[in-house]
């Protein structure tokens, strides 16, 4: 065993208990003064872009077209080992800095946590501890954090229950993280912060009997998304909800009730403002969380409308495909009404040519991140 690295994290690790002990209670949450240089400033508009990889070239051309957030899936903090994963960080910071001299100094870089059949948040340490481990391993690296914590393939997996602990300690970590100067984002699957539902539930293994088509898909949520920002929604930038879920909502309207691409984007943010922007979420339905049922705030200024791109354009109803014209059109109708999400995602980087489809020179022709082409690809 490394003495000297293991007794480093143990020293750590009080440190951060100490100062957790000297501030207060995990409720009143109080950040040091510090000398951050981690920060810049999300972009008014947004195009965000999901990679795992850095030495393939492709994250640089997504940057070049039109990506101005990029989120590096997938991380986790572990309380014995610190930051895990298969994330090359040394490429992702050579990668950040040689994007810097070539001018696209205004692209911030975010890590996720999660994924489908991904951890979830370490329970045997505190936000405040985990917080620390992050800043202090990746936080000179990363301009900020998301999470897309999801389910598991595995039914009978603990991790498609989201535990009251697990829901706590990640809306405090977006609470320290946005205190720090840190930007926050959230992808939920569109089960799991549906607008169009007031069901709640901590599982994500759920069916949907309600439903008229694939009520029977065993791995939908209900609205579990939502208790975080009832919570700590002051904390969190932006909410990317994946409208290419397995059989979604979104799938559900276009392919099934046959409302067209573009008509289904621009009622999903007319039904929001009808709504002040809110939505009706019965918190009451599972007691141990302790919140009242109410409507839960999502400002449009924070709503980015996620997409998956070339992967997903195939016959099969279990993803839905929205075309660049679609996103478009619906964009441009909203904008007129100033009405209009504050941008786009894709998942993922990695799947950009395929089947001939590149989101992110596409979603620029309508963002205009960038004012000239990006390196062809």
């Amino acid at each position: 065993m490394e003495i000297l690295p293991l007794l480093f994290r143990i020293i750590n690790l009080a440190v951060a208990f100490l100062s957790t002990s000297a501030h207060g209670s995990h409720n009143e949450i109080v950040i040091d003064e510090n000398d951050n240089e981690t920060i810049r400033p999300l972009p008014s508009k947004v195009i965000v872009g999901y990679s795992h990889l850095c030495d393939d070239g492709k994250a640089e051309t997504a940057i070049r077209d039109g990506v101005n957030v990029l989120i590096w899936s997938f991380m986790g903090i572990d309380s014995r080992t610190g930051a895990t994963g298969n994330l090359n960080l040394e490429c992702i910071r050579k990668l950040i800095s040689d994007m810097d001299e070539e001018g696209y100094d205004d692209t911030v870089h975010l890590v996720s946590f999660g994924g489908w059949d991904g951890q979830h948040l370490d329970e045997t340490i505190d936000a405040k501890v985990w917080f620390h481990i992050w800043r202090q391993e990746v936080g000179t690296i990363f301009h900020g954090l998301d999470f897309d914590l999801e389910g598991n393939d595995d039914l009978s997996s603990p991790r498609n229950e989201f535990s009251l602990e697990t829901l706590d300690m990640m809306g405090r970590i977006c609470q320290l993280a946005k205190q720090d100067g840190f930007i926050v984002s959230m992808a939920p699957p569109q089960s799991y912060l549906d607008i169009s539902t007031s069901r709640f539930s901590r599982f994500v293994n759920l069916t949907h009997p309600d439903r008229h088509w694939h009520s029977d898909f065993q791995y939908f949520g209900a609205n579990v998304y939502a208790h975080t920002l009832a919570k700590y929604g002051d904390y969190v930038d932006l909410v990317q909800i994946q409208f290419y879920e397995s059989y979604a909502r979104a799938a559900m309207e276009v392919l099934y009730h046959k409302i067209s691409p573009e008509g289904y984007l621009s009622f999903y943010n007319l039904h929001l403002v009808g709504k002040n922007e809110t939505f009706l979420v019965n918190f009451e339905s599972d007691p141990l969380v302790g919140l009242p049922s109410q409507d839960v705030a999502l400002p449009l200024s924070k709503l980015v409308w996620g997409f998956g791109n070339g992967w997903v354009d195939t016959p099969n109803d279990k993803n839905v495909y929205f075309p660049p014209d679609s996103i478009a059109a619906a964009y441009n109708a909203l904008k007129e009404l100033r009405i209009e999400p504050r941008g786009f995602m894709f998942w993922c980087v990695g799947e950009e040519g395929r089947n001939g489809v590149y989101y992110a020179k596409a979603l620029n022709e309508v963002l205009h991140i960038r004012s000239s082409p990006g390196a062809e690809a």
